[in-house]
């Protein structure tokens, strides 16, 4: 995928609040077809060569089942932000997920509102 996207990517990803956290799937299923959570994932990777200005809090992207992707640096890094790991280091997404940016912004700015999904998306952003 193209840096237009992963720039795209980084401007929703900017929005998720200190203290949430978005799934991967849901920040795909808000940009629309054809991005996936792997685009997603690989946009987050690709900060660690390029950081992006301004920066972007990639720590609050995780996986759908409420774990952290790269290790306990991430999770501390949640952790001082007020995010809380069970046991098992997993995380309540119906407690500490994103519910997504403000309609007005979303619709000025093309990203795909849960009213105007179905199927998986509407799945993934209902975990919310």
């Amino acid at each position: 995928m193209s840096s237009p996207l992963y720039a795209d990517i980084y401007a929703l990803v900017r929005l998720i609040p200190l203290g949430e956290v978005a799934t991967y799937g849901q920040i795909a299923a808000l940009m629309g077809p054809p991005v996936t959570a792997q685009h997603v994932g690989e946009a987050m990777a690709a900060l660690r060569a390029t950081p992006a200005e301004p920066p972007v809090p990639w720590h609050r992207v995780i996986n759908a089942q409420g774990k952290v992707s790269t290790g306990p640096h991430q999770q501390s890094l949640l952790e001082r932000e007020g995010v809380h790991f069970d046991t098992k280091e997993v995380t309540n997404l119906r407690r500490f997920g994103w519910a997504g940016p403000d309609p007005a912004w979303a619709a000025a700015h093309g990203y795909v509102l849960p009213s105007q999904q179905g199927g998986e998306a509407r799945r993934q952003l209902e975990l919310f």
